[in-house]
């Protein structure tokens, strides 16, 4: 008599063709998994053959008979600009004959445009640029895209930031950013920088060059 197993099914089209995508758009698509069998299905395992990582995918460990799941696919485009991109998953489970289930996402990825940049590479990239000086001194002339924290509260402000993130600090001389990117540091910032020589150095090497003055 033959042992009774799960059967999964797709309710989708195991094969999806997302058309066009703009390079730096992450978009997730939804598989729904049925288990249309005569048991649970208690062994599935989801592995992802795309290339590169280029995509991620949610996790379904059971299913009972009768019950749906939601598999999410990331379909990640960010550094395939101008090429043709598939993802594709297996779903293995207990049923041999049946197993492994293949899903894949297609998209056709355009290439970015001299004015665009994708948003991971802005945040792969990014950096904070922080003036300690007081506030008249910021007043009369920084350096442009620098914001203005008091030294004295720094550490607290940095607080709301994750600990890799760029911080590029300056002071008059560099000397008093120096310690305090040491103290940020110590504190778990590690990618906490002092400019050498601060805002003087930068003026000796490029006069007032994006030297703004006001508030922003």
């Amino acid at each position: 008599m033959n042992e009774p197993l799960p059967r999964i099914v797709v309710k989708e089209v195991p094969k999806r063709n997302l058309g066009k995508l703009k390079e730096g758009i992450r978009t997730t698509v939804a598989f729904t998994l049925i288990n249309k069998g005569k048991t649970d299905a208690s062994q599935i395992s989801i592995h992802d053959f795309s290339r590169g990582g280029c995509t991620a995918v949610s996790q379904v460990n059971k299913l009972a008979l009768g019950d749906s799941a939601k598999l999410k696919f990331i379909f990640e485009t960010l550094g395939y600009g101008g090429k043709k991109e598939t993802g594709e998953i297996k779903v293995r489970y207990d049923n041999p004959n049946l197993s492994p289930i293949t899903l894949s996402v297609t998209a056709e990825i355009l290439p970015t445009k001299a004015h665009q940049v994708p948003i991971g590479e802005l945040y792969y990239n990014f950096f904070v640029l922080v003036n300690i000086r007081d506030e008249q001194a910021f007043r009369e002339g920084h350096i442009a895209g620098a914001i203005h924290v008091p030294a004295n509260e720094v550490l607290i402000w940095a607080s709301r930031l994750p600990e890799d993130f760029m911080i590029y600090l300056y002071s008059d001389t560099g000397d008093e950013s120096d310690e305090l990117a040491k103290r940020l540091r110590d504190n778990g910032y590690y990618e906490a920088l002092s400019i050498i020589g601060g805002i003087e150095e930068w003026k000796r090497r490029y006069g007032e060059r994006v030297i703004i003055q006001g508030s922003q």
